[in-house]
């Protein structure tokens, strides 16, 4: 009896798959206990058909949600992470990158590519964010730590400027330039 309600579960596991209703499937295998090996040839079809739809991230989400091989999971999630870095969204795509286990220098190349991008754009709170996230080269903490040091010294945020001098270990000067500000 058990076995034909597992046997009836992985079947309307597998209709809604086919049918793209993967929060449902997913509800079906939690409310049933579904093993993973019972639903293999469901997720692996479901798996092909997003790859060849180009919906990747999709299809990585699947991949690793339902024990589908680590060369399928990676596969989908660097096709992901390229049409993401084609469509520049870098930082993204580093955490999605990171995300997935994907290699360590792609990580780190969407995160250097996402700090110049908001460096270039003068968003420097976030390259800083980034640089830090990421744990980018000290050189690169730095130079973010300089601007917005400037930004905020120029905007009067003087506490700002000094406690982002003191963090980053900026030159004495700099300290000793919003500290004089201040007092």
């Amino acid at each position: 009896m058990a076995d034909s309600k597992l046997a009836e579960g992985a079947r309307q596991f597998a209709v809604k798959m086919d049918l793209g209703a993967y929060l449902e499937a997913a509800k079906i295998k939690s409310d049933l206990g579904l093993p993973n090996d019972m639903l293999l040839e469901a997720v692996r079809k479901a798996y092909d058909a997003n790859m060849k739809k180009g919906d990747y991230s999709l299809a990585a989400d699947l991949a690793k949600k339902y024990g589908l091989p680590a060369d399928l999971r990676l596969e989908a999630a660097q096709r992901s992470f390229n049409r993401k870095i084609d469509n520049e969204f870098y930082r993204v795509a580093a955490e999605y990158a990171k995300e997935y286990g994907l290699p360590e220098n792609m990580v780190r190349e969407a995160a250097i590519q996402a700090f110049n991008k908001s460096t270039s754009f003068g968003l420097i709170k976030n390259a800083a964010e980034i640089a830090e996230e990421f744990d980018l080269p000290q050189e690169m903490k730095r130079q973010a730590a300089m601007k917005s040091y400037e930004q905020h010294m120029q905007a009067g945020l003087y506490h700002m400027a000094l406690k982002i001098a003191q963090k980053y270990k900026l030159p004495e000067e700099m300290v000793q330039a919003a500290e004089k500000k201040i007092s």
